[in-house]
């Protein structure tokens, strides 16, 4: 008979049950977000210099003041220490161009916070991406203020997106252009602040990545999809599907609308079919029209089919042959899993 293995006690950790997982807080995740938007922020501010701070400034006090406002004139719990104000307010600042006025970033964010995001009832009940919701609303009614794109630089120099040279059914990449290494780091490139060097958007997504905020596959999945419409219309060429993709607000969209939690699907099944869909009807509005806006109304779009989505696509019950469909009951218990 073996003798009998003397164990340390010493060396063993108890704690009292029960063993539970404890998800990241909102205010924590926020957080990671905010920390991989200074990487697209650092960019705006070498390109276009210091009023690039002044709008995220702007963009932040406004958006907190409103949601601090609102909570306490409703008599709600303040919930600003979440940070998803402070998020919003700097997705709305960098995707403007420097010359549009202060104003409208205040306008833009009251509306976000306001109408789209606490009217509904706050964070994680609002059907639409806040951030978008805005910008595709400041778009409508008041393009003449921030559709003044203008070349880096002291002179303030105007210049069209390339959007508006390969939109309107168009199929060839003309010589305005700037070419894929420009419009990749962002260099001699008008337009939004926070969307013009996608070498250091993408260095923000791999930090989310990394930090297991969001998943690769979302973003990815809205790219492929954009890509392959603009391959296909494009006969095939590379350089006009490069272009779709690095030109506009379409990999600042992938990482940081795109994988909002609020307003995406809630079943696995369903945030394919939503980033799927999304970067196709973003090609066709982008093919279809030449004005630079077809990513905002593709989200906004699939953000209101969310919820039919998840109700034809929430997952198979084990020991059920079908998914849930009529069972209400079931499908809200099966999506908060």
């Amino acid at each position: 008979m073996e003798g009998k293995r003397k164990i340390n006690l010493d060396n063993l950790i108890t704690v009292p049950s029960p063993h539970l997982y404890a998800k990241p807080s909102a205010q924590w995740v926020m957080l990671q977000v905010i920390l991989a938007l200074l990487f697209p922020l650092a960019s705006g501010w070498y390109f276009f210099g210091f009023r690039v701070l002044i709008m995220v400034a702007v963009g932040i006090t406004s958006s907190v003041l409103a949601e601090v406002s609102y909570q306490r004139v409703k008599k709600r719990k303040v919930t600003v220490n979440d940070l998803s104000a402070v998020v919003t307010g700097m997705l709305i600042a960098l995707s403007l161009p420097s010359t549009a006025p202060l104003w409208t970033i205040i306008v833009g964010s009251l509306f976000a916070i306001l109408i789209v995001k606490q009217l509904p009832g706050g964070i994680g009940r609002n059907v639409f991406n806040p951030a978008v919701a805005a910008r595709v609303m400041l778009k409508a009614f008041f393009s003449p203020w921030i559709t003044n794109w203008v070349l880096p630089g002291p002179d303030l120099i105007s210049t069209a997106t390339p959007l508006e040279y390969i939109g309107h059914f168009s199929r060839t990449v003309p010589e305005e252009v700037p070419g894929l290494l420009d419009l990749f780091l962002g260099t001699n490139l008008g337009g939004p602040v926070g969307e013009t060097s996608k070498i250091m958007i993408l260095i923000g997504m791999v930090y989310l990545i990394a930090r297991k905020i969001i998943s690769p596959k979302l973003p990815l999945l809205y790219l492929f999809s954009l890509a392959a419409v603009a391959t296909l219309y494009g006969d095939f060429s590379f350089e006009y599907m490069m272009t779709h993709v690095l030109s506009g607000t379409a990999i600042f969209a992938a990482v940081y609308m795109v994988t909002d939690y609020s307003s995406q699907p809630l079943t696995p099944d369903g945030k394919i079919v939503y980033a799927c869909a999304a970067g196709i009807l973003t090609g066709i509005i982008r093919i279809l029209f030449d004005f630079p806006g077809g990513v905002g109304f593709s989200i906004l779009i699939m953000n209101a089919c969310g919820p039919l989505i998840d109700r034809h696509l929430a997952p198979r019950i084990y020991g059920h042959k079908q998914r849930i469909k009529n069972n209400k009951t079931a499908r809200e218990k099966t999506m908060l899993k």
